[in-house]
């Protein structure tokens, strides 16, 4: 207990992270805008690609503004040392694309790929140490993205080990939706595809950490896709935080051993 609250205390004390903003060249013609969290001091640094959820929320994870959920992860990550690439999706935010192009999954590995490419070019950053981690839908696009972009540590966070559009929340009445908004194919890509192959075939160490809270996407999921692994001879960390949210929260925040727990994987 004396070295936890010690802890915590010297990490209070430590100096702010510096952020600045960065342009992430994605297939397309389209450029996604990214900012990028640096721990104090000259590095080089172990760094992440932040890979955000389903849905139109901006690069910190809330739907407009500044802060939110992602911001704070990034924040938490970068007082312990790791640097932290966010960004907005295609077609949200101040990214370019179309609007509505973010519903469509197979782009979006395309951009995590991109990301990962980015951070790997940028000064400060240990190019023998960058990481994907990703959130809910995320962590299914860290997983499809991580062979082809370099990645040497891949983090699911909440991650559905099934087709999101048998998730317990995503009805009929959603899939039909968006049908009718983007089409078929992209419905089918995006709402269809299974996550478990993709999991399988990730050669680089993976950890998988998943709240007992999590009204979004259950416990369960995150063993079918670390089963999946084992299937295919690959071995998995898992790490289950209790009464965490799906966001991985407990009280608002995510507890310091989930942080550190991830800081010390990407490290």
């Amino acid at each position: 207990m004396l070295a936890a609250v010690l802890g915590s205390v010297l990490l209070a004390a430590a100096p702010a992270p510096v952020e600045q903003p960065v342009a992430i060249p994605a297939t397309g013609g389209v450029t996604l805008a990214g900012t990028l969290t640096l721990p104090a001091g000259a590095g080089p640094h172990p760094a992440a690609v932040l890979v955000s959820g389903f849905g139109p929320a901006r690069r910190d994870g809330a739907f407009e503004g500044t802060g939110g959920p992602y911001a704070d992860l990034a924040r938490q990550l970068a007082r312990r040392g790791v640097a932290v690439l966010r960004y907005d999706k295609r077609g949200l935010g101040e990214s370019g694309g179309p609007a509505l192009s973010w519903l469509d999954a197979r782009p979006l590995v395309r951009d995590a790929v991109a990301a990962v490419r980015t951070l790997i070019g940028t000064p400060g950053v240990d190019r023998s140490r960058v990481a994907l981690i990703g959130h809910s839908q995320g962590g299914d696009l860290a997983l499809a993205a991580a062979p082809a972009s370099g990645a040497t540590r891949v983090v699911t966070l909440s991650a559905p080990g099934r087709p999101l559009g048998e998730l317990p929340r995503v009805t009929g009445t959603a899939r039909r939706f968006l049908d009718r908004l983007v089409g078929p194919d992209v419905a089918r890509a995006t709402l269809r595809t299974d996550p478990r192959p993709a999991a399988a075939r990730v050669r680089v160490p993976v950890l998988m950490v998943h709240g007992t809270r999590d009204r979004t996407v259950p416990t369960a999921d995150m063993g079918a896709l670390a089963a999946a692994r084992a299937a295919a001879g690959r071995t998995t960390r898992t790490l289950t935080v209790p009464g965490a949210n799906h966001f991985l929260e407990v009280d608002g925040r995510v507890p310091p051993t989930a942080v550190r727990a991830v800081a010390g994987f990407v490290s």
